[in-house]
């Protein structure tokens, strides 16, 4: 099969403001350059791919996040058996401590590396062990959220920023944060995706701490608001994971959350994030 060639598939989806299910692709074999420029323009439209019932290797995952950008080297454990750019998202701990990230409980909505000057522009995550319950990872699009926005709110908010800031131990912002240590950077509030040139919402409530140049009242109220009109069911989907699944996702106008789930039941997920540029 050429590259000119398209390899069938269906799309199919998830729900009417977020997320496609893609049948009947087969992940672990190449695909054709057509094939992929087809799921690229799904995927930035709807801003998740699902793809069910894979095996995929760490060889097949990475092959297929290279189809759509730089895969990022985010892992930074010395472990020579490891791919560099496969971060274990994991509650499974080894002589007690995690073998990978975000190990336990929920998190709230955000945008992958937020806090970085240069946010991931997707993220591919791979189940490969799975709770009986829980677990869950909620998507709302960002878009959709700001296209809701009264007029006089999008001309206020157009030239804002924001500062952003995470730090996975202490999880609540202004709650032990220490912006002098940790990774925090500034972004617009309203985002412009490059390739839809379509504005999103570009705060969340994990990480994004306060908007430059505001009083702090007025702070906290819009981004209240910003941050209730992003997690509306109205404009999410829900992914209830299943052991083979393959999710990509656009961070730069998706966000994203995960339920909590039993400490007791192991959870283990490959992750790969395409490098991204700064927001603008």
């Amino acid at each position: 099969m050429t590259s000119s060639q398209l390899q069938p598939f269906t799309a199919t989806p998830l729900s009417p403001a977020v997320g496609t299910e893609i049948f009947e692709l087969d992940l672990c074999q190449p695909l054709t350059a057509k094939t992929v420029a087809a799921l690229r323009e799904i995927w930035v439209n709807s801003g998740l791919l699902v793809f069910r019932n894979n095996g995929l290797t760490i060889e097949d995952q990475t092959r297929f996040a290279a189809y759509f950008g730089t895969p990022s080297e985010t892992n930074t454990r010395t472990d020579p058996d490891r791919d560099p750019r496969i971060l274990l998202i994991s509650n499974i701990r080894e002589n007690g401590k995690p073998i990978g990230a975000l190990p336990d409980g929920e998190l709230q909505f955000h945008s992958d590396s937020a806090f970085h000057e240069e946010p991931l522009m997707a993220t591919l995550l791979y189940s490969v062990e799975i709770p009986s319950t829980g677990g869950d990872t909620l998507f709302s699009n960002a878009t959709a959220a700001y296209d809701q926005l009264p007029a006089p709110l999008k001309e206020q908010l157009k030239n804002l920023t924001a500062v952003n800031g995470y730090d996975y131990s202490t999880q609540v912002k202004r709650a032990g944060y220490d912006r002098s240590s940790g990774p925090h950077a500034i972004h617009p509030v309203l985002r412009t995706h490059p390739e839809t040139r379509r504005k999103a919402i570009y705060v969340n409530r994990l990480m994004t701490e306060e908007i430059c140049d505001l009083p702090d009242a007025d702070s906290d109220s819009i981004l209240s608001d910003l941050f209730d009109r992003i997690e509306d069911s109205d404009i999410r989907y829900t992914h209830v994971w299943k052991t083979g699944d393959l999710l990509m996702w656009d961070n730069r106008f998706v966000q994203h959350a995960r339920t909590d789930f039993p400490t007791t039941e192991r959870r283990l997920l490959r992750r790969v994030g395409l490098l991204g540029d700064k927001p603008y």
